[in-house]
């Protein structure tokens, strides 16, 4: 028998190896009293001022029809009754000469055209009269008289070269013309129209729900 009993070949830890990194140079003295010579610099800028879109008045075609459910609040708003008087106007003077007595031609504001309200429908409801007068000065004043109109938001006078209006897409046809808010939905009130402004033909007066574009009342005009 041939016996072998080799020993274990030795093992060593491996020898820790320590490298030192290059040092960096030392700052210049006098680029570090600059660096702390900053001071703190605060800013505070105030939020940017919103303003609300300007209105704009298109001629395109009417929006989609509203949601049956907004009936409710269009008609949350409260009456507000509001009186205006007619502008003025004065008998005709008359004028006597030694042969005949004449009247002379009248002064104050003069009838041009005249209509009635009629209901937008069995909900959206308006009765009253509508007038257009021309004033001594020449300018042009619409009065609606003894009106009385179903509340709603946001209710605008509006003139419309539509002859007759059967909805919302025969009210902000071209040519249209928006005199703003309706000022009372009871009771008289007069509106000016623009310098120059020429009248129509034909045209209609509208109350006009502008969020839910819907005809609270409408009359046809007619030559006075």
């Amino acid at each position: 028998d041939a016996t072998v009993d080799e020993p274990m070949p030795e093992t060593t830890e491996p020898a820790a190896v320590t490298t030192t990194a290059a040092a960096d140079p030392p700052p210049d003295p006098a680029t570090a009293e600059a660096e702390t010579e900053a001071e703190d610099a605060t800013v505070d800028e105030p939020m940017p001022e919103t303003t609300e879109p300007a209105a704009v008045t298109t001629t395109a075609a009417a929006d989609p029809p509203p949601d049956p459910a907004t009936a409710e609040a269009e008609t949350e708003a409260e009456d507000a009754t509001v009186d205006e008087p007619m502008p003025e106007t004065t008998e005709p003077a008359a004028v006597t000469t030694a042969a005949v007595t004449t009247t002379a031609p009248p002064s104050g504001p003069t009838l041009l055209a005249q209509g009635v309200f009629v209901d937008g429908d069995s909900f959206h409801t308006a009765s009253g009269d509508v007038k257009v007068y021309r004033l001594e000065d020449g300018a042009l004043v619409l009065r609606l008289e003894d009106i009385e109109v179903k509340n709603g938001p946001d209710l605008n006078v509006i003139v419309t070269p539509s002859p007759t209006v059967a909805g919302r897409g025969d009210v902000r046809v071209e040519g249209h013309l928006d005199l703003g808010d309706l000022k009372g939905n009871i009771g008289s009130q007069n509106y000016d129209l623009p310098a120059g402004y020429a009248l129509p033909d034909e045209f209609s007066v509208v109350v006009f729900c502008v969020p839910f574009q819907v005809v609270f009342g409408s009359a046809e005009m007619r030559p006075a």
